[in-house]
């Protein structure tokens, strides 16, 4: 699976990632509004390979994104399935190095990952999830098209659910 922007390749993960992906999931910044808080080297190890299963299991997932520029590797942007308010959904997250911050990065990456679920896996929607304190986000999901639908506990945090369908 490889996707494209004008900045931006996205791509599945590989194990060789990890020193790429470790630094960005233990910086404070980027982990401000996750539930897991920052994360060790083997918590980002066991994350990729999660990543990896998924593709396996599902046939998607989060995947790499890397800056075309540098062909550094800049974060993650998929999609995930994920148990909100004891459904199964299909749920859209990314987490990209503060350094990449501003640009439209996020909205770019999420964009082109929103239309491949929608193109090529069917999604009839697909949801975001955030913390309402997280405005970034909260613009980025809204760029998206994405409406705030509820609110929901997830993994122990209240969070809003914003949601796009695929023939919007």
């Amino acid at each position: 699976m490889w996707l494209e922007t004008q900045r931006l390749i996205l791509r599945e993960f590989q194990q060789e990632d990890l020193c790429q992906l470790a630094p960005i999931l233990a910086n404070p910044q980027v982990m401000k509004f996750s539930p897991t808080g920052i994360l060790s080297f083997q918590q980002t190890r066991t994350k990729i390979n999660g990543f990896i299963a998924s593709y396996k299991k599902n046939g998607f997932g989060k995947w790499a994104v890397i800056f075309k520029e540098s062909n550094r590797l800049i974060g993650y942007c998929g999609i995930a399935v994920e148990q909100i308010d004891n459904v199964d959904e299909r749920e859209l997250g990314y987490r990209l190095d503060p350094a990449f911050w501003g640009r439209g990065l996020a909205t770019e990456a999420a964009s082109i990952v929103i239309q491949y679920g929608f193109e090529q896996l069917r999604f009839p929607h697909i949801l975001g999830i955030v913390e309402r304190e997280n405005m970034a986000s909260v613009r980025v999901l809204e760029k998206l098209g994405m409406k705030y639908k509820r609110k929901t506990v997830f993994h122990g945090v209240k969070m809003d659910v914003y949601q796009v369908s695929g023939e919007s």
